[in-house]
């Protein structure tokens, strides 16, 4: 039998030291319930504290502890409902982040072949340089990655579960 401790007025049920406040029906007049595995008391705000024993469990301490497991079920099940509901939107956020960063990384990276981690200065040069050269082949490289791009962000807000948009393969042509 669990440890469990009841205050009604607190609204307050503690089952093996795991307290949950919430709204439940006790007898008028009860102060607390205490339960400790094996006997316990009720205290009386209007009479003397009545000892518990184990004869006492199923009629007067099982209750609250029914009660207080219904409440951790409520409480999990809507946790659970709730993380779903933000499990999508947290993904897509992620995602969306994941290809804004890879055309970034894209554009730098076609910009300034062959510099492994090129700077703002860097991109800004190879642009102007690009520019200059072959103002075509800017646009078109530019044009290429944000096609890319805006087509990775489509499949992300279409992705209708958290592993629709986990398949999403935030790949770039470089």
């Amino acid at each position: 039998m669990p440890a469990v401790t009841v205050v009604p007025a607190d609204r307050l049920v503690i089952v093996d030291g795991e307290a949950l406040l919430f709204d439940f029906s006790a007898p008028e007049g009860l102060h607390a319930l205490q339960w400790d595995g094996e006997t316990g008391h009720a205290e009386w705000t209007d009479g003397p504290n009545q000892p518990l024993t184990a004869a006492d469990y199923d009629e007067q301490v099982a209750p609250y502890v029914t009660l207080w497991r219904e409440e951790k079920t409520r409480r999990e099940e809507e946790d659970a409902r709730t993380a779903a509901a933000r499990a999508l939107p947290d993904a897509k956020a992620a995602k969306t982040a994941e290809v804004l960063s890879g055309y970034d990384a894209a554009l730098a990276a076609s910009l300034t072949m062959p510099v492994d981690s090129p700077t703002a200065q860097d991109v800004a040069v190879g642009a102007a340089l690009f520019a200059v050269d072959d103002a075509e082949g800017l646009a078109f490289v530019r044009e290429t990655h944000a096609a890319r791009r805006d087509e990775l962000l489509a499949a992300v807000a279409a992705a209708e579960s958290v592993e629709a948009v986990r398949a999403v393969e935030v790949i770039y042509a470089v």
